[in-house]
């Protein structure tokens, strides 16, 4: 999958955190999922990890930029009249 092409939201780890949070209201000790909510969530999580992966190589590409902009600055002086 391209990351061109990600999905905004991540459905299956939502409901999760959801199940985890109705587990701690209610005291519940564990929680289960089944292999194929097992799956959706690797995927998912690939899915969030290539995400970050892109926001953090953009986020290189603006600092070297910035970086290179920043680190050559000419001064000149001219000495007016004399």
């Amino acid at each position: 999958m391209s990351t061109n092409n990600l999905p905004t939201t991540l459905p299956t780890i939502e409901k999760l955190i959801q199940r985890i949070q109705s587990a701690e209201r209610s005291q519940q000790r564990d929680i289960r999922i089944t292999i194929q909510e097992a799956r959706d969530l690797t995927a998912e999580l690939a899915i969030l990890t290539a995400r970050l992966g892109k926001t953090v190589a953009e986020m290189h590409q603006t600092l070297q930029e910035i970086k290179e902009s920043t680190g050559n600055i000419d001064v000149k002086f001219d000495g007016g009249g004399f």
